[in-house]
C-alpha cells in the first residue's frame, strides 16, 4: 500500500509569527497616519464651494465682518424643523454650517427646537422678553450683550402676484435673504454702538409702526423699512415732530421722509432740517405718492431739496418700453448708475420696481466746485420714459454729498431722494430690488463702507419643474413601485444561480 503522505504545513510557527506581526504592525501604522491627517485636519482644513449657483457661498463682505470679529457670537435658530417654514429652516441650517466653517474660533450655532425642547425654548423667551412673540420661527444673534432677533419671514423674498391675480393660493418665495439678514446681525452686534434714526412726523407721512414690534405685511405703511434700520443696521429709530420749538436731536444718524400727503412741510421745519443737513446730516427723502398731483405736489419737499440742487416733478413718469413695464404705472429701473449704492444691483443684474415716481433730477449739471452739492442719478428710465408730454430718458432715484463744510471737522451731508415713496412701502418693498436697495442707501448714508461698498446679495430661488402626461406618469409610477425593486431581485437571483453552479 502507498504511505499516506502527511500534511505538512506552509509555513513554520516562526513564519507564521513573523507574518502576523507584520500586519499588525501595517495596521498601527495606517491607523497612527489616519489619526495623524485627522488631528491635522481638524486645525488646518479648507472648504471648497462646488456648484456655481450656491445659495451657501459667502460674499466678501461676509468675509471680512467675520474675519474681523474678536468677540463670540452665539447663534440661535428657534424653530421647529418640520414646520410651515421648513425649507427656510434647511437653507438657514446650511449656510451657518458655512459661517461657522469661516469663523470657528468666535462663532457658535445652536439649534433649538422648540416643538421637543419645551422647557428651553421658554427659558430662552423669557429671557430676552420674548414670551408674546406672534411669530414662533426666529434665528437670535447675540453678542457683547447685545441680541438681534431675525423673524423667518425676513430671511426670504416672497411674490405675493399669485395669491393676489388668483392664479395660484401659494405664497411663492423668490429669494433667500440669510446672508444679508445675518450679516448685518453681527456686524450690529459686533461693531461700534446702535445708532438712531428718525422718521419725520405730522404730514400724513408713510405709517413706519411702532419700534421693536414686528414689521405689519397688509398695510401702506414703511413698517419694513423701519424694520430693517432696526434688524439689519443696528440702527433705533423714533418718530420726530418738528412743530413749534422741536428741533432735529443730536444724536440723529438718518432723518427719514416718508411722502408726506396730507400736509405740507412748513417753512420753519423746512429750516431746521436745512440747518440739520448743512452740519454733516443724512437724509432719506420719499417723495410722496401721486395720487391727486395738484394737491400733493404742495408737500415741501421740492423746497426742502431745491438748496441741495435736486428738482422734483408734480406728476408721474410713465414708462413705454414693454421690456421694463410691469402694470400701467409700475416698471423697473431701465438703467442704473455704478455708485456705491447702485454697484451690487449691477452685479447681480436686478433692478428696483417703481410705482408712479416722479421724475427727481438735478437742477444744474455737477461743476465740481468746492462745498457745492454734487448730485448723482443712480436710476432712470429708458430713453421711452414720458413726463410731461417730453419722451426721453427720466431720473428716479439720485444721491447728493456735500463735503468741505466749513466749521464742522470731515463731515459730510448726504442724501438719498427717491421720486416716490410707494416703491419702499410694505407692499412693493419686497418686489424687485427694492430691499436689497433700501438697506444699501441706509448703509451708505450710515457712512459703513464694510456693508455698503460690496453689499451681501440676495440669493435667488431657483425653481424646477416636470411636467408629464397622465401615461408618463403611470409609466413613473410602476417604475419606481415594480420595475426598480425587480429588476435589483431579478439581478441578485443571477448571481445566486451562478454560484449555486
Amino acid at each position: 500500500m502507498p504511505e499516506s503522505e502527511s500534511p505538512n504545513p506552509s509555513f513554520s510557527a516562526g513564519r507564521r509569527w513573523l507574518i502576523g506581526l507584520n500586519v499588525c504592525l501595517k495596521i498601527a501604522a495606517f491607523l497612527v497616519v489616519i489619526i495623524g491627517i485627522n488631528y491635522l485636519a481638524a486645525g488646518h482644513f479648507r472648504r471648497w464651494q462646488w456648484s456655481r449657483d450656491s445659495l451657501y457661498r459667502l460674499s466678501p463682505t461676509t468675509g471680512a465682518v467675520l474675519g474681523g470679529l474678536t468677540n463670540d457670537i452665539t447663534v440661535t435658530v428657534f424653530f421647529d424643523p418640520h414646520g410651515d417654514n421648513e425649507e427656510i429652516y434647511d437653507m438657514t441650517t446650511a449656510l451657518l454650517k458655512e459661517y461657522e466653517s469661516a469663523c470657528p474660533r468666535h462663532l457658535q450655532v445652536k439649534l433649538l427646537d422648540y416643538s421637543r425642547e419645551d422647557v428651553e425654548a421658554r427659558q430662552l423667551l423669557i429671557q430676552h422678553r420674548l414670551s408674546g412673540l406672534k411669530e414662533k420661527d426666529f434665528v437670535m444673534v447675540e453678542g457683547r450683550g447685545q441680541a438681534k432677533v431675525i423673524y423667518a419671514h425676513d430671511l426670504a423674498e416672497y411674490d405675493f402676484s399669485g395669491v393676489v391675480s388668483r392664479r395660484s393660493k401659494y405664497v411663492r418665495r423668490t429669494a433667500f435673504r440669510g446672508e444679508v439678514a445675518l450679516t448685518g446681525a453681527i456686524y450690529a452686534v459686533s461693531y461700534g454702538e446702535p445708532m438712531m434714526a428718525y422718521f419725520l412726523d405730522g404730514h400724513g407721512e408713510s405709517d413706519p409702526g411702532k419700534p421693536g414690534e414686528a414689521p405689519l405685511t397688509d398695510g401702506r405703511g414703511v413698517t419694513q423699512l423701519a424694520a430693517i434700520l432696526e434688524t439689519e443696521l443696528n440702527c433705533r429709530w423714533a418718530r420726530l415732530n418738528l412743530v413749534g420749538t422741536n428741533e432735529v436731536p443730536a444724536d440723529c444718524q438718518i432723518l427719514v421722509i416718508a411722502g408726506p400727503s396730507l400736509a405740507p412741510l412748513e417753512a420753519q421745519e423746512i429750516e431746521k432740517i436745512n440747518a440739520y443737513l448743512s452740519k454733516g446730516g443724512r437724509l432719506l427723502a420719499l417723495a410722496p405718492g401721486v395720487v391727486d398731483s395738484a394737491r400733493d405736489f404742495h408737500s415741501g419737499m421740492p423746497e426742502l431739496l431745491q438748496p441741495w440742487n435736486v428738482g422734483l416733478g408734480d406728476s408721474y413718469v410713465v414708462e413705454t418700453d414693454p421690456r421694463w413695464q410691469i402694470g400701467r404705472y409700475d416698471f423697473l429701473t431701465a438703467e442704473m448708475t455704478p455708485h456705491p449704492i447702485m454697484s451690487p444691483l449691477i452685479d447681480q443684474d436686478i433692478a428696483v420696481r417703481m410705482e408712479a415716481p416722479r421724475p427727481i433730477f438735478p437742477l444744474v449739471p455737477n461743476v465740481g466746485t468746492p462745498g457745492a452739492p454734487q448730485v448723482t442719478v443712480l436710476a432712470q428710465t429708458s430713453t421711452n420714459g414720458v413726463w410731461g408730454g417730453q419722451k426721453r430718458q427720466w431720473p428716479l432715484l439720485v444721491a447728493v454729498e456735500k463735503g468741505d463744510i466749513p466749521g464742522v471737522n470731515a463731515a459730510q451731508c448726504r442724501i438719498v431722494a427717491a421720486g416716490a415713496v410707494d416703491f419702499l412701502d410694505d407692499r412693493n418693498i419686497n418686489t424687485g430690488a427694492n430691499h436689497y436697495f433700501a438697506g444699501l442707501a441706509m448703509n451708505w448714508l450710515l457712512n459703513r463702507p464694510e456693508l455698503a461698498v460690496a453689499g451681501v446679495p440676495e440669493r435667488p430661488i431657483k425653481e424646477y419643474r416636470a411636467y408629464l402626461t397622465a401615461s408618463q406618469s403611470r409609466a413613473m409610477h410602476w417604475l419606481f413601485l415594480a420595475g426598480m425593486p425587480g429588476a435589483a431581485l431579478g439581478l441578485g437571483g443571477v448571481v445566486w444561480l451562478r454560484r449555486r453552479s
